[in-house]
Order: structure tokens, then C-alpha cells, then sequence
């Protein structure tokens, strides 16, 4: 079963990240409206398989 993952940066200042995770949806759709109601404007929605210890998703961060 897929579900979708809506995350997005909301570091506000200079350098750095600050990756936070929004919500899991069942569609694309769904978590891209989510995106839209909180006014996100760097969010990423990343499909991933549930109970797939082989799934791999980089949600983000940033390295000096």
C-alpha cells in the first residue's frame, strides 16, 4: 500500500533546515490540498510503500 508524506522545510533564517512532517495521506492529491490550506511554500510530498523494510526517503536537512 503506497501513502503519501507531506513534509516541508520552515527555517526561516539564515543557513540551516528544519525538516517537519505534516501528514501521511492515502493520495497525492490529498496531502498537496493539505500543503496548500497551511500556506507551505517548501513542501515535498514523497510516495512510500508501507511494511517495505527495503523503502528509503530522504526527507531533507541541510549539512555544512
Amino acid at each position: 500500500m503506497k501513502v503519501y508524506v507531506l513534509t516541508a522545510d520552515t527555517y526561516c533564517g539564515g543557513y540551516g533546515s528544519s525538516i517537519e512532517l505534516f501528514g501521511v495521506f492515502s493520495t497525492e492529491e490529498k496531502a498537496i490540498e493539505q500543503a496548500s490550506c497551511l500556506k507551505l511554500e517548501w513542501y515535498d510530498v514523497s510516495c512510500v510503500n508501507i511494511d517495505d523494510p527495503e523503502e528509503h526517503c530522504f526527507l531533507g536537512g541541510y549539512i555544512e
